[in-house]
């Protein structure tokens, strides 16, 4: 009995005195979907449920890097982009104080997805942002910030091109934008005025074995990826 005390004490010294929680909204784009990664968890009182990807922040690590090692941990790659939401307070189940938990969003290419690993991807699923759930008070409104934040910054930037391919044609992009602001795009006007932004380049190639007319593939333009995130675009859906 003494041991177990003595494991408890070793662990719980490893986190900071006040609990801080790190919760990171993963999206996916995938089947023209915006989709949300779940994680099979147990709570306090030993019931599984699905939760966001989350961990606590530990003695001498920093919020960043916590939240990199969570991305890490369930996609299994360094290309993804991430962004800290904000800080959220809750009661603690565990003492009189309050626990912080600080949410972060993320989003990564569907075609870089690793499902080798048969644990993993039994505790974890990709849910539609539309469709979730049964999370917990705290999740639901960390997912319901991030959805607000990302649809805000779709409008102003061009982050949301981190969900789709290397190469992508114009439809995508306008399916991209629909299924996240929940909106029904004009796509000749939207097709023109990302030519006329500048903000993509075209690869001179085209869709293959399709029953339709075969698309033009475009990528990023690269050569201002910096200039890009840095400068304020407008599409003015709304």
């Amino acid at each position: 009995m003494k041991k177990e005390d003595e494991k408890r004490n070793n662990e719980s010294s490893q986190y900071i005195t006040d609990r801080i929680e790190i919760d990171c909204v993963i999206f996916n784009f995938e089947d023209e979907i915006l989709k949300v990664l779940l994680v099979k968890q147990t709570d306090d009182k030993g019931n599984e449920n699905w939760g966001l990807a989350k961990d606590w922040l530990k003695e001498g690590e920093t919020l960043a890097s916590t939240a990199h090692n969570i991305l890490k941990k369930y996609i299994h790659q360094d290309n993804f982009f991430l962004e800290q939401l904000k800080a959220f307070g809750y009661p603690s189940p565990l003492s009189l104080k309050e626990e912080i938990s600080i949410g972060y969003y993320a989003m990564f290419r569907s075609e870089l997805k690793d499902e080798s690993n048969s644990v993993l991807s039994q505790n974890t699923k990709w849910v539609s942002a539309n469709e979730i759930q049964n999370l917990n008070e705290k999740h639901q409104i960390i997912v319901e910030c991030s959805l607000n934040k990302l649809r805000k910054n779709i409008c102003k930037s061009v982050i949301g091109f981190n969900l789709l391919p290397e190469k992508f044609t114009l439809l995508q992009v306008v399916h991209l934008y629909e299924e996240i602001l929940g909106i029904e795009i004009n796509k000749s006007n939207f097709r023109r005025k990302i030519l006329q932004m500048g903000i993509v380049s075209d690869l001179d190639e085209k869709e293959e074995d399709v029953s339709h007319r075969a698309a033009k593939f475009y990528t990023l333009n690269v050569k201002n990826d910096k200039m890009l995130y840095q400068r304020e675009l407008n599409f003015n859906f709304y």
